[in-house]
């Protein structure tokens, strides 16, 4: 079969069902074949009641795609165009889904038991407003800092820098109740396609962190709410185990300094990259002068060494002929 939009042909074992999904599920994988299973299976309870279809678009090595083919036929695969990014590879499965609800679900992502079903009843509930999305678990069953993404400001970036707050996190409160926020987690959130629409999507200009972020600010722009779902819960292992992982806080940075270049004016760009710069570089020396007794402290060093070090590399955010990726096609960065 093939997309009247991409003129691509879709991987499936069976045609597509006459009846319309209630929520289409867009998975964007990148080299997760060793979780993809554990997050399907749990697809199916979580959305135990309502009809739904799964699309998926490896952006990695294929592995992942050959695995769901061969395990998962009911679920829709795009063909990969490569690496194209998180932003984009969502909006490549939307020109494909079938439903008014777009619910992106990170691959390392496993919800619970009637999750999903639980932001479909909220966006029934609440009409009005463009997104609804779930909580982030730890392995100990306790709310992450995942719940507690910012939008990026000056205020906050003082704060990191004093010492005070970790880089693009709030303090995570109430979440055992429903509620309105700027923010939501965006490993398990629901989009409905109108609010998807007038935002044109995720701004591929972001290649990856901070690009549900911009979608927030600007639905939240154009009026619209944001809702929490206390029911809708779901164990994120966050990086796989890498948390603490150069290339990760590399690529945060970079997403933040992408967000300043739409949002803020030239002179709160400056200080907020000088901000992110002192917040690294007093890691990167506390670590390296306190690790021997606070592992923890020594982490965070190995983290921030190539913000601290590089900030060339993060600066221009993901700039094509100034930032990030332009820059590590040319540069070969120690410990990248």
């Amino acid at each position: 079969m093939t997309s009247a939009d991409e003129g691509v042909a879709i991987s499936a074992h069976d045609e597509l069902p006459t009846s319309v999904p209630k929520v289409s599920i867009f998975i964007v994988a990148y080299n997760s074949a060793d979780f993809i299973a554990e997050c399907l299976d749990a697809v199916a309870v979580a959305a135990a009641g309502h009809p739904h279809e799964i699309l998926l678009v490896d952006n990695g090595d294929g592995s992942t795609e050959r695995k769901v083919e061969a395990q998962f036929p009911d679920v829709r695969i795009v063909p990969s165009q490569g690496n194209i990014g998180f932003a984009a590879g969502n909006n490549l499965l939307a020109r494909h889904a079938r439903s008014d609800l777009f619910l992106l679900v990170n691959p390392d992502m496993v919800c619970e038991p009637g999750a999903i079903d639980a932001l479909v009843a909220s966006a029934r509930a609440r009409p009005n407003a463009a997104a609804w999305g779930g909580v982030s678990l730890g392995h100990d069953g306790k709310p992450d800092t995942g719940n507690g993404l910012a939008i990026p400001t000056l205020h906050e970036l003082f704060t990191v820098a004093l010492g005070k707050s970790a880089i693009g996190s709030a303090p995570v409160a109430g979440l055992e109740e429903d509620a309105k926020v700027d923010v939501l987690m965006g490993g398990l959130v629901m989009v409905s396609r109108d609010a998807w629409s007038r935002a044109k999507g995720l701004d591929e200009r972001f290649f990856l962190y901070c690009e549900e972020v911009d979608l927030f600010y600007r639905l939240r722009q154009m009026g619209y709410d944001l809702w929490r779902v206390s029911d809708a819960r779901g164990v994120h292992d966050a990086a796989h185990g890498q948390s603490f992982s150069p290339r990760r806080q590399l690529h945060r940075i970079t997403g933040i300094m992408e967000f300043a270049r739409h949002h803020w004016s030239r002179p709160a760009i400056w200080l907020g990259a000088l901000l992110i710069w002192v917040a690294a570089m007093t890691r990167l020396v506390a670590g390296r002068l306190l690790g021997r007794w606070k592992p923890r402290l020594r982490n965070l060093a190995e983290s921030n060494v190539i913000v601290a070090k590089w900030p060339a590399l993060w600066f221009h955010g993901y700039d094509e002929k100034r930032g990030l990726l332009a820059q590590l096609k040319t540069k070969k960065i120690p410990g990248l």
